[in-house]
């Protein structure tokens, strides 16, 4: 009965959350709805992973409601301002058509719009440290993708942590704000997990992604990196391999360090688990 019992709290602790999740991803799907930048350039996507972890550090936090979700809406404003911006430093043919010049300065001044709401909801409210946590978050980003993006990074593990700080810095910023460091670990690692998932499906797909030219760069010689072989390619892929599998082990032991976790965040943490390719599970069994 007991055990019944608590399952129904659970249960009910999801629902909760995810209506409450929710209700925050309208909030911010009605700040960035701009009525004349929707008929120019692409509506912002907005990281349901990101939103989730946030929600997830600020749910235990003794602050009201309306505080957390300040936070949550100003961060994720960021990251939709630096998605956005993204967009036009590292445009593709198809993102934005060539020689579309008013597609590009719109889609920079949305990327300031994005920005600038998400100052103006702070300083509405006089918070000064989160300002200063964020705009230093902010700062961090773009100085690992300016060494991500101009080759500027030697070896693999600099490489990694490049594109873990890219990815997870504002989340990680947030965690330490309110000095949880249990699930800064774990968000950092969980979106440098799923960054390398979607890497190596890319790359599986395209057989060319950023991420695999640079690490041919790193781990051949210049006569060798030249000229792309089968070999090359199945070298990559175990790379990548091992580092999905070590980063789920961290995982792994990170969950059952916690003591109380988001029940949404800890079925998303399996999903996520469910859709590591074969080789990598592979290499774990046999390591």
């Amino acid at each position: 009965m007991k055990r019944t019992a608590v399952k129904k709290r659970e249960q009910g602790w999801s629902l909760v959350s995810h209506i409450h999740i929710s209700i925050i991803k309208e909030k911010l799907h009605n700040l960035i709805t701009h009525p004349y930048l929707i008929k120019h350039i692409e509506y912002p996507a907005i990281d349901e992973d990101k939103l989730l972890l946030l929600y997830s550090i600020l749910e235990p936090i003794d602050i009201s409601d309306e505080k957390k979700e300040q936070y949550i809406l100003s961060t994720m404003l960021v990251q939709i301002a630096l998605d956005t911006h993204d967009m036009v430093t590292n445009a593709k043919a198809g993102q934005l058509e060539v020689g579309d010049e008013k597609s590009r300065q719109l889609t920079v001044l949305a990327g300031d719009f994005y920005s600038g709401l998400y100052y103006r909801l702070l300083a509405d409210v006089n918070d000064i440290s989160m300002i200063k946590t964020l705009a230093h978050s902010i700062k961090q980003i773009n100085e690992h993708k300016i060494a991500y993006y101009h080759k500027e990074l030697e070896g693999i593990e600099p490489l990694m942590d490049s594109l873990g700080k890219i990815e997870s810095s504002l989340i990680q910023s947030v965690s330490g704000f309110f000095s949880d460091s249990l699930l800064k670990e774990l968000g950092g690692n969980f979106l440098l997990l799923k960054r390398l998932i979607q890497e190596r499906k890319l790359f599986c797909n395209e057989r060319s992604t950023f991420l695999f030219d640079t690490l041919r760069r790193i781990a051949f010689s210049k006569g060798e990196k030249d000229v792309a072989s089968k070999e090359q390619e199945t070298y990559m892929l175990y790379m990548i391999d091992r580092y999905i599998d070590h980063i789920k082990q961290k995982m792994e032991q990170l969950t059952h360090t916690i003591p109380t976790m988001n029940n949404l965040l800890e079925a998303r943490i399996q999903e996520l688990f469910y859709e590591i390719p074969f080789s990598s599970k592979k290499y774990a069994e046999e390591g």
